[in-house]
């Protein structure tokens, strides 16, 4: 992979700066350095006395073994294709590694940026490609998703879990571990493109972590929004009470985002929409983005954010980080993505959860850029992606699709 050094960076941010609403508070995600390198450890093969190989913040318990204290824990922080590869250790990892308590711990310990899954979008070619940030420790059996009963088009990604349409019926699935779930039908109709988001917020205190599916879509011939949702602990649906009439323009687009409680939704006019899914109350949040300049929501350093990019001139791109519920300009960045070249180009700026980078797509190619490094990475080429669409950021977790 490709490493480019940013040129400059305005940074306006203030972490000490109140939240304006209560229940949209922002929180920085804990980063375990020096446990994802385990990821690729040989535990079956490689010498168990060798304690220097292991974080220092990893103590050997007594007169442990070096593969038990792992078992405890270090396995619930590892990815799900590194789980995977760790059941052929032993009986006992194997056993461990299938249990509902170890998937529990997994899908809420391990929560790092993993790749995205991303389809042409197109009417004669449906296939679910998977793009792993490293392929080593992080990946899902190939074919994605054809353990599916048909073809489907990706809607929304929370914490491991897949939202996924066919022909007639919704799919919540994890493909890493290929459980799967059709929901029951909704009574409204979302239409061929619904403005749909997963919701799964994984909890330490709660082993039966259960989903909601939330449709915003629009009432019949008015400019209103209402709101259907799926709960998967009753396994059926429900029409809010609540709807939202304000919108500038009531057309959403696509699937959206959820953290924190709350579903988002972006439409076509400088807007987001937000719903609180426990309080069943929408609102709405203004974009004070440069008309031209589109860009996407996503998730940085567990903060609400929407960032933009412009192919400012031949290979300079300029973002522009938006944060937080006044969606205020935080960061500015203009960075060289070589190699030179004489025209400007489009750029996409494509999602990411749990983590520093901002992702963009250009002619193929996609970029991660890190704010912390100021380093940017070519993570994908043309002939990688082809012309893919749609790009869904995605966690390798064990967590269940199934549970109702």
């Amino acid at each position: 992979m490709e490493f480019f050094q940013a040129d400059h960076m305005i940074d306006d941010s203030d972490d000490n700066s109140p939240c304006i609403f209560k229940g949209f508070s922002s929180a920085t995600t804990s980063q375990r350095h020096g446990i994802h390198r385990l990821a690729g450890y040989d535990f079956k093969t490689e010498a168990y006395q060798n304690v220097d190989e292991f974080p220092a913040h990893i103590i050997r318990e007594g007169g442990k073994k070096i593969k038990d204290v792992v078992k405890e824990h270090v396995l619930p922080f590892l990815p799900a294709k590194s789980l995977m590869k760790f059941k052929a250790v032993s009986k006992d990892w194997d056993k461990w590694i299938a249990s509902p308590l170890l998937t529990h711990q997994q899908s809420f310990s391990f929560q790092s940026f993993s790749g995205y899954f991303y389809q042409n979008m197109s009417t004669w070619d449906m296939n679910t490609m998977f793009l792993s940030l490293d392929p080593s420790t992080i990946g899902v059996p190939s074919p994605a998703l054809d353990f599916l009963l048909e073809v489907v088009k990706i809607l929304s990604s929370c914490n491991g879990l897949l939202l996924c349409q066919g022909s007639e019926k919704y799919y919540v699935c994890n493909p890493a571990t290929k459980d799967w779930k059709i929901l029951p039908p909704p009574r409204y109709y979302h239409g061929d493109e619904p403005a749909i988001v997963l919701a799964f917020e994984p909890s330490l205190r709660n082993i039966e972590a259960y989903y909601h599916v939330i449709c915003a879509f629009p009432m019949l011939d008015q400019p209103i929004i209402g709101f259907e949702i799926y709960s998967s602990e009753s396994d059926s649906w429900s029409c809010s009470s609540a709807y939202c009439s304000d919108l500038e323009n009531p057309c959403l687009v696509g699937g959206g985002l959820f953290m924190k409680g709350v579903a988002y939704y972006e439409t076509k006019s400088n807007e987001v929409l937000a719903f609180d899914v426990k309080e069943e109350i929408p609102a709405i949040i203004s974009l004070p983005v440069q008309v031209g300049r589109d860009g996407s929501l996503t998730q940085m350093d567990g903060e609400l954010s929407y960032v933009t990019a412009f192919n400012e001139c031949e290979n300079v791109f300029l973002i522009d980080i938006y944060q937080g519920m006044e969606m205020s300009l935080k960061r500015s960045v203009s960075i060289n993505l070589g190699p030179e070249r004489t025209l400007t180009y489009a750029c996409k700026v494509l999602p990411c959860v749990n983590s520093d980078a901002v992702a963009i797509q250009v002619r193929g190619h996609i970029y991660l850029y890190h704010i912390r490094e100021q380093k940017v990475e070519s993570i994908a080429s043309p002939s990688a992606i082809g012309s893919a669409k749609k790009f869904l950021p995605y966690i390798n977790s064990l967590a269940n699709a199934t549970l109702s």
